[in-house]
């Protein structure tokens, strides 16, 4: 999809200079890019609090290795 946006010599320049890119285009990108890298950050960081993790991280181990073993003793593969 194609978008025109309009910037001021200004700040296409700054955007260039932070980005070290030459070309406009990827200039812009990468400033996309990252925004929405940051903006991804900030709506985890929301979160932080709010998620209930269950310490059970010893038994689900337990279960996989059982697992295995079973189907090793029945010649699964």
């Amino acid at each position: 999809m194609s978008t025109n946006v309009e910037l001021t010599d200004e700040e296409l320049s700054e955007l260039k200079a932070f980005t070290k890119e030459a070309n406009p285009e990827a200039a812009i990108r990468m400033a996309m890019f990252e925004y929405l890298r940051l903006a991804r950050r900030l709506q985890l960081k929301k979160l932080s609090g709010q998620v209930t993790m269950e310490d059970n991280w010893k038994q689900l181990e337990d279960n996989k290795v059982n697992h295995l073993n079973v189907r090793s003793d029945h010649g699964v593969d």
